[in-house]
């Protein structure tokens, strides 16, 4: 499989209403405003949408109204998350029948178990699937960090499209690229380290910020894929700010909505127990992201 999906995926909040119901026309308002800033992709149902807060009939809606809205605009990868490699593989499944261009899977969530047997039960999934997979390494969320060496095997199925490295190893990206095959593409995943992930070889970027600063976002990846590098390293400088404090914080999803609220653009709060940031955290990243702009639109 050749791909030709790399870039910045932007990653939907979930807009909810007062009566704690997703708000779609809110999502498809978002969807049309990161395409306008430039994005190369969406990630639907990552956990910057709390995914797992949805029922399983809202995340249908959600999939499928983001598909029908981008009416292939640009990819739309969506993600297939579940503890059984049974559920994932049905999950993709109906993915690839709402339209979805891709998959993101995981390791089974909880018990920490070895990154040999996440591979071992993922194979089945990747052997099998009709759509091009996303392995997503998180082991801060799933308890099990997954080495390069480990993917190797699923690297030999055609499915294995990229990876979404999110561990905050500094050499991470250095060390898929070298143990992996060219064609596979390799996804920052941790907003903080995103030019650091550039620098070693990433192709793209699965960026929760880019659903609160599309523009800058698009505009690192760019200078760093036309290999501008003084003029990404200036605006990383001011960029790894807010995408810092967006990152290191436990209530960063919450952080997102808070700043498009701010901005106007209405979110509604998270689910419980996910937690609420506080009123002096959104103003911190909203401060920092003024600096931002004036850099990234010089």
């Amino acid at each position: 499989m050749t791909s030709t999906m790399r870039g910045v995926f932007a990653v939907p909040t979930t807009p909810f209403s007062p009566t704690n119901t997703q708000d779609l026309d809110a999502l498809r308002s978002g969807v049309d405003r990161v395409l306008e800033a430039g994005v190369d992709g969406i990630l639907a149902l990552g956990a910057t949408g709390e995914a797992l807060a949805l029922t399983t009939q809202e995340r249908e809606e959600q999939v499928r109204a983001v598909i029908e809205h981008v009416q292939g605009r640009v990819p739309v990868v969506v993600g297939c998350m579940a503890y059984d490699p049974r559920d994932v593989a049905d999950l993709i499944d109906k993915a690839r029948d709402w339209g979805a261009s891709a998959a993101m899977v995981t390791p089974p969530y909880y018990g920490g178990i070895s990154a040999e047997a996440t591979v071992a039960a993922l194979e089945p999934v990747f052997a099998a699937s009709t759509l091009p997979l996303l392995f997503y390494n998180n082991p801060h969320s799933t308890g099990t960090d997954v080495l390069p060496a480990h993917l190797e095997p699923l690297a030999a199925h055609d499915s294995f499209w990229a990876v979404k490295e999110t561990s905050g190893a500094a050499s991470r990206v250095r060390e898929l690229r070298a143990a992996l095959p060219e064609r596979v593409e390799i996804f920052v995943g941790a907003d903080g380290l995103a030019l650091e992930g550039f620098v070693q070889g990433a192709t793209g970027w699965v960026a929760a910020s880019a659903w609160l600063a599309p523009q800058e976002c698009v505009r690192l990846w760019q200078l760093a894929d036309q290999g501008e590098w003084a003029q990404a390293v200036r605006l990383w400088r001011k960029l790894a700010t807010p995408l810092g404090l967006i990152e290191d914080s436990s209530a960063f999803i919450s952080l997102i909505k808070g700043c498009l609220t701010q901005l106007g653009i209405e979110q509604g709060p998270v689910r419980p127990p996910l937690p609420t940031a506080a009123p002096e955290e959104i103003q911190a990243v909203l401060t920092a992201l003024q600096d931002v702009q004036e850099v990234a639109h010089a």
